[in-house]
């Protein structure tokens, strides 16, 4: 009978988050919890880059979590002021389809002052 032996790999060390969002609930698959969740985490995301604008941080990492078919899920959302475009690409696209023009006018200014 052989030995287990120890893998001599190494793991890399997963990086503590500057924020959490935890979405409780529980969602059937990830269509159902994206779908139930993409403005709180769109929002999140918002929040992120405007705490960009008064940090001395090159980037900030912002962690979502929540269970899925039972089963805990997370990911990470890492994002620096040399990433604003997405602000512009990814975000905002997603307020101007619900008519949030307020919040569109507010990712404009904020891309803006990051990228000046």
């Amino acid at each position: 009978m052989s030995k287990p032996t120890q893998s001599t790999g190494t793991k890399k060390k997963r990086k503590e988050p500057d924020f959490v969002l935890n979405l409780d609930g529980t969602y059937k698959d990830f269509t159902d919890f994206y779908g139930k969740n993409k403005e709180t985490i769109y929002r999140s995301i918002l929040n992120l880059f405007k705490e960009l604008t008064s940090t001395d941080k090159f980037s900030l990492t912002l962690m979502v979590t929540a269970k899925i078919r039972g089963l805990e899920w997370d990911t990470d959302f890492t994002f620096s002021k040399k990433d604003a475009k997405s602000l512009i690409r990814d975000v905002m696209p997603f307020f101007e389809q619900n008519e949030d023009y307020e919040t569109c006018s507010e990712i404009i200014k904020l891309h803006k002052n990051l990228t000046l």
